[in-house]
C-alpha cells in the first residue's frame, strides 16, 4: 500500500486535527517532487552511464538527448527523501572543505561535448600539492563495518577521473570515496587510482550512444525497448518513461536553449 493509500484509510476515522497533520504532512511531502521540477540539465548523466547492464538502456540515453524526462514524478518518496538527506550530509563536508580552503571546485557541472555527457563531480580538493577528485557517500554503520571499499563510489571516481583529464586535457590520476557513517559520524578514505581498463565499456557506452544519436536524427532509428510495458518496475521509475512509450506528456522536445 502507497503512502497515500495509508493516509486515505487513516483519515476515515482521523480527527479534525490528525486530518489537518495529514494534510500538512502529504503537502511537505510534495516538496520533495517540487524540488527536481528545475532539475532539466541537458546531457548524459554519469550515473546513468555508469549503470549495471541489467538498468543501463541505450534507448532512454538516445531518448534523453532529444525529449524532456520526467523529473522524479516517478520515484517514490521515500526515495527522494533519502537523495535530500544525502545532499545535507554532502553540504556539511563541502562545508569543511571551504573553511579549510582546500576547495579547488565544489559541485561544478562541466560537460563534455563529443559525447553529450553531463558531469558533477562533488569535489575536487587540493591535498597535498595535488588537485584529487573526492565523492561524497553515506552508509549506515552496519555496512559501513562490514564493507572495506566501495565499489559504486570507486567506480564514479574513476570514470570522473578519464572525464576531467578529457575536459581539462590534464591528467587526473587520483582520487578518494569519503564514506560517512550516517548513525554514528565515523569516516573512512577509500582511495582510487585511475585504471583505463576500468573505464572502458563505460567509454564505449559514450561512443555507442554517439552512433545511435547519428541514427536516431538521419534515419529516425531509435535502440530498442529494454522493459516489456510501461508498468514494469524499471518503466515506472525511469527518467524517459513518458517519451519511450509516448504516454502522459509523450514527447517533448527539449527547447534550443537547454542545449
Amino acid at each position: 500500500m502507497s503512502n497515500m493509500s495509508k493516509d486515505l484509510a487513516a483519515a476515515k476515522t482521523a480527527s479534525d486535527s490528525e486530518m489537518w497533520a495529514l494534510l500538512v504532512k502529504n503537502r511537505l511531502e510534495k516538496l520533495f517532487l517540487e524540488a527536481r521540477d528545475h532539475e532539466n540539465r541537458y546531457g548524459l548523466h554519469a550515473s546513468a552511464i555508469l549503470a549495471s547492464d541489467n538498468d543501463f538502456c541505450y534507448r532512454e540515453q538516445v531518448l534523453s538527448l532529444f525529449y524532456k524526462m520526467n523529473q522524479g514524478e516517478n520515484l517514490p518518496i521515500k526515495l527522494l527523501k533519502i537523495f535530500a538527506q544525502g545532499n545535507a550530509m554532502h553540504e556539511k563536508w563541502y562545508t569543511l572543505f571551504r573553511q579549510a580552503k582546500i576547495d579547488v571546485a565544489i559541485e561544478r557541472s562541466l560537460f563534455l561535448e563529443q559525447y553529450d555527457l553531463s558531469f558533477t563531480i562533488d569535489a575536487l580538493l587540493n591535498i597535498f600539492k595535488e588537485e584529487i577528485i573526492c565523492d561524497v557517500k553515506s552508509q549506515n554503520t552496519f555496512a559501513f563495518k562490514k564493507q572495506r571499499g566501495h565499489p559504486s563510489g570507486e567506480k564514479q571516481v574513476n570514470f570522473y577521473l578519464w572525464a576531467l583529464t578529457v575536459y581539462t586535457g590534464i591528467p587526473h590520476r587520483r582520487g578518494f570515496v569519503l564514506v560517512d557513517s550516517k548513525d554514528d559520524q565515523e569516516i573512512k578514505v577509500v582511495p582510487v587510482t585511475y585504471s583505463k581498463e576500468k573505464v572502458a565499456p563505460y567509454v564505449q557506452r559514450l561512443k555507442d550512444i554517439q552512433v545511435m544519436k547519428r541514427e536516431f536524427i538521419e534515419e529516425h532509428i531509435v535502440p530498442p525497448r529494454k522493459c516489456k510495458n510501461c508498468d514494469v518496475k524499471r518503466a515506472a521509475q525511469c527518467n524517459m518513461r513518458d517519451a519511450c512509450f509516448n504516454i502522459g506528456m509523450g514527447r517533448v522536445k527539449l527547447d534550443a536553449g537547454s542545449k
